[in-house]
């Protein structure tokens, strides 16, 4: 019950006016008077008659204060809130697709439970003659069906038995979108505010927000995962490797495995580490690490992957293992060959080296004078003073000083000029080349004018004329430095260092960050050649440029290749894993993401007031008939 108009129960103050009146009413008052035996007599009879005087005031006094109080309460506007003729009935089903509904207890899946339990409501709801609409929640939820009736109901159960009898293609491998299916069920709530929505998962949430959690997992399911590994550099260039291991639902002890393929350049060679560790619920994730006290062999300095493994008999198997790549540096060549060569420059690249070394194996080579200099074979060629005849077409290279233009440059190397040592460079296009540096802090004093085809950006400028210039494009990669490194401060100053080391970074670039990714995260390439291509499992699964991304939807180990016109460039590989949050069986969420609609409700009044207006008149007529016995 609910009130239209609450402030009506102001009126309930004429209760405390019927009490004041009762309080202020005169009394009567005991008189002596002269007495006969009719008087006496009389009252005797009086006497017999007052505690059934006192009943009926007491009886009186109830039924004006009901009668008052009735009538307060009909001032209020009593109602009942009833529904507005949709069907509070009809359901409206969301089945979790995750990874982690692959859990199984040896008979089924949760995905499969949750299915037969989800038709079974669907089916119940169509017999008593209601809509039922149907979501399955995965990584982009969609509707299967839509508020369909009874007159569909063979059709309707039989697409519900397509996603059980495909519940291994249904069911991802990664996150599924609980909001974004919970949103597809505001849209039909929207249309029936009464209807019921129900979400079959294993997840268990601490507030559910009106939606009705079946929650299908079982109570003897478990799991053990491997949830991460890492292969890191010590001091002393030596591997060290860190499992991250878990055990969820039981109290055992697991051994974790860990076999490393192609070690220190031996393509033949495995070595497999073991560790065991006691999991219990507070402790249900732990790190295990191996050192190179732990490898008898020697230490580990390179290798082509790692697989690490539990051996368990487990309701997920999906996480039981773990690869890692990434071990095997690519060797980067770099050539530096200068008629004047100076030290700074094979500073700059140590330094590079130093910093890369989990990544690349960059190697420097440094043509003595009179010793010939290489057009080919080199990633990164640096070339001051005296320039080859032809530019090289597989690497990256650098003009520093450029008294000749090579053929293949597009340029033409003007007269060479002489200005004040104090003369400052002016900045250019700003360019991931220049990055952290500062034109304004570079003084020359000798540069050569270069007269610029199309394809070169130019990045820094003395006088208007261009003196640090670039060409990046499928044929060739260029960076020009048309000024002498002797008649500069460059080489005094942290820009020397940042700019060598911008320019490494940009063309020297990693296909992709990390060697690990999860289901349903994207993979972004920046890779050096033309065109690139992934494969799982020998199948094609994404082409396209080498700045192109990729989203994985199933795991396993993805193969990536990369063409290029100028040189052959390795192949690399990277693991997609489940999501890490998926591997717990017993996994709770604090809040379920829904907004439940508001009720379409009208307000029926009428029964109310006949009943309230049936009850004023029993007591009014109750206290007419007390009055009446009362004074006759």
């Amino acid at each position: 019950m609910s009130w239209l108009t609450p402030i009506g129960f102001l009126g309930l103050l004429g209760l405390l006016v019927l009490v004041l009146i009762y309080i202020i009413k005169p009394n009567y008052q005991n008189k002596r008077i002269s007495s006969t035996y009719i008087w006496q007599l009389s009252l005797k009879y009086k006497k017999q008659r007052i505690p059934v005087s006192k009943i009926q005031d007491l009886l009186t006094f109830i039924c004006q204060v009901l009668i008052l109080a009735i009538l307060g309460t009909l001032l209020a506007g009593p109602v009942v809130e009833a529904l507005s003729g949709e069907d509070e009935n009809e359901a409206v089903i969301i089945v979790d697709a995750s990874a982690g509904m692959r859990i199984s207890n040896g008979e089924n899946t949760r995905f499969e439970r949750a299915v037969m339990k989800a038709k079974e409501k669907a089916e119940s709801t169509l017999d008593k003659g209601s809509a039922v609409t149907f979501i399955v929640a995965d990584d982009t939820p969609d509707y299967l069906f839509v508020r369909k009736g009874v007159d569909k109901k063979s059709e309707l159960l039989a697409e519900i038995d397509g996603i059980y009898n495909t519940a291994d293609e249904c069911c991802i491998f990664g996150e599924a979108d609980i909001s974004g299916a919970l949103t597809l069920a505001e849209a039909v709530l929207e249309s029936n505010s009464c209807a019921k929505v129900y979400l079959y998962t294993g997840t268990e949430y601490v507030y559910d927000n009106g939606v009705n959690v079946i929650n299908v997992s079982e109570k003897d399911e478990w799991n053990a995962s491997i949830l991460d590994c890492k292969a890191e550099l010590d001091n002393d260039n030596h591997y060290k490797i860190t499992v991250n291991a878990a055990c969820y639902g039981k109290t055992d002890f697991i051994t974790v495995y860990c076999k490393i393929h192609g070690v220190n350049g031996d393509e033949n060679s495995i070595i497999t580490l073991e560790k065991g560790e006691f999991f219990d619920p507070s402790a249900e994730e732990k790190e295990i690490t191996f050192t190179s006290e732990d490898i008898s062999s020697g230490d580990i300095y390179s290798y082509d992957q790692i697989e690490c493994y539990v051996n368990t008999k487990d309701s997920l198997t999906d996480d039981n293992f773990y690869f890692l790549y990434g071990g095997k540096k690519e060797v980067i060549k770099i050539q530096y060959a200068s008629s004047a060569p100076n030290n700074f420059f094979e500073s700059a690249v140590r330094t590079i080296r130093q910093n890369n070394r989990d990544k690349w194996d960059v190697q420097i080579s440094m043509p003595g004078e009179g010793e010939p200099f290489a057009t080919e074979g080199f990633d990164i060629y640096i070339f001051e003073h005296k320039m080859p005849d032809a530019l090289p077409t597989d690497g990256v290279v650098l003009l520093v000083d450029p008294t000749t233009a090579p053929l293949g440059s597009d340029l033409q190397i003007g007269t060479s000029y002489l200005v004040d040592s104090s003369s400052v460079l002016s900045p250019g296009a700003s360019h991931p080349l220049t990055k952290y540096t500062s034109a304004e802090r570079i003084t020359i004093a000798k540069y050569n004018d270069v007269v610029l085809s199309e394809g070169y950006e130019e990045l820094m400028f003395y006088s208007g004329r261009p003196v640090m210039l670039m060409r990046d494009t499928p044929e060739s990669k260029v960076v020009v430095w048309a000024f002498d490194l002797n008649y500069s401060n460059l080489i005094a100053i942290p820009d020397f260092s940042i700019l060598t080391y911008n320019m490494f970074n940009y063309f020297i670039t990693e296909t992709f960050e990390g060697s690990v990714f999860e289901v349903g995260e994207t993979v972004r390439f920046n890779g050096r050649g033309d065109e690139l291509q992934v494969k799982l499992d020998g199948e094609e699964v994404f082409k396209g440029g080498v700045k192109g991304e990729f989203t994985p939807t199933r795991t396993g180990t993805y193969e990536v290749t990369q063409s290029t016109a100028a040189k052959e460039l390795p192949d690399e590989k990277f693991y997609v894993k489940i999501p890490s949050s998926e591997s717990n069986t017993s996994k709770t969420v604090e809040i379920l993401p829904f907004t439940e609609a508001e009720s379409a409700r009208s307000i029926e009044y009428e029964d109310l007031i006949l009943y309230f207006a049936i009850a004023l008149v029993a007591f009014m007529f109750a206290e007419w008939i007390l009055e009446i016995k009362k004074n006759y």
